[in-house]
């Protein structure tokens, strides 16, 4: 029954994947494999693929081993490091930037793939300060995207203020550096959602039907049908299980899109269905 219903998810996944690339994705021939183009309502959405990564099973130990190897046969997932960038009114809104160039990263190359420049980027929209987020914002002690205003959450850049990479960005930013609490509206046109647990400030925002959930999810192929899994990268694991389910929720009873920095293939899905398993599969 359960391996019925595993197989369910995986072909709904699949569907959907394909439902992308056929009627919402414009891959044109003079873009990269890593740039996906959507088209909602009232802006244009493009996932600027940082990185291909996979995740390791060895991220989750404390989960079992035998549901592990079920839904990691190889011993890791597809993954990805996302960057997604939105046009809107003229305007372009980056959420995160990316590990950075001098790290392997491909967000500036993907940029001028569609023809925009740093300079181009008005608004940076940051959902935590892991360095996978905001290392594509420096390149050693100078800031990549001289005219964007940036969006921190006051609880992140409290919990974050000291750090290496951080301090980087504050001192590169600090004039264009605006620090909103969860639940206000940015440009007027972004909310911010509280979206605690994979760090005391994780943000998700959300532009009309679109979600952009930054860490909700690390490794889709197990943490889509087990959301009481979590990766060694959540600093508070309850929390993050709470919030991972708050949103799921949302996602499966409502007709909303998810963009993810770790969702494999476009980075983006729609309405998907979560599998409630018995919990003596997670080692509990």
């Amino acid at each position: 029954m359960k391996n019925t219903a595993f197989a369910f998810l995986a072909l709904s996944f699949l569907m959907v994947a394909c439902q992308l690339k056929t009627e919402n994705q414009t891959v044109e021939s003079s873009f990269p494999e890593t740039v996906y183009h959507f088209d909602f309502k009232n802006f244009e959405l493009w996932t600027l693929q940082d990185k291909q990564s996979r995740m390791s099973a060895d991220l989750f130990p404390d989960v079992d081993s035998v549901l592990l190897h079920r839904m990691m046969p190889e011993g890791d997932a597809e993954s990805a490091i996302n960057v997604f960038l939105v046009h809107k009114d003229n305007h372009y809104i980056l959420f995160d930037a990316g590990l950075g160039a001098e790290s392997g990263g491909a967000l500036l190359d993907n940029l001028a793939a569609i023809g925009v420049s740093p300079t181009d980027v008005d608004v940076i929209c940051i959902t935590h300060c892991h360095r996978d987020h905001i290392g594509g914002m420096m390149t050693h002690d100078t800031a990549v995207f001289p005219k964007a205003v940036v969006y921190l959450s006051d609880k992140e850049l409290e919990a974050f203020g000291q750090d290496e990479m951080t301090s980087k960005v504050q001192n590169a930013y600090q004039s264009r550096l605006q620090v909103f609490k969860a639940g206000d509206t940015i440009e007027s046109c972004v909310e911010t959602i509280e979206a605690s647990g994979h760090t005391p400030g994780h943000i998700v925002y959300k532009m009309g039907d679109l979600y952009i959930i930054g860490d909700l999810i690390h490794a889709a192929a197990l943490q889509i049908p087990y959301p009481d899994c979590c990766a060694t990268y959540d600093n508070d694991a309850k929390q993050a299980v709470a919030t991972r389910k708050h949103f799921y929720r949302i996602f499966e009873n409502n007709d909303v899109w998810a963009a993810g920095m770790h969702l494999p293939y476009s980075g983006v899905m729609h309405k998907f269905n979560i599998i409630q398993e018995n919990e003596l599969e997670l080692g509990k």
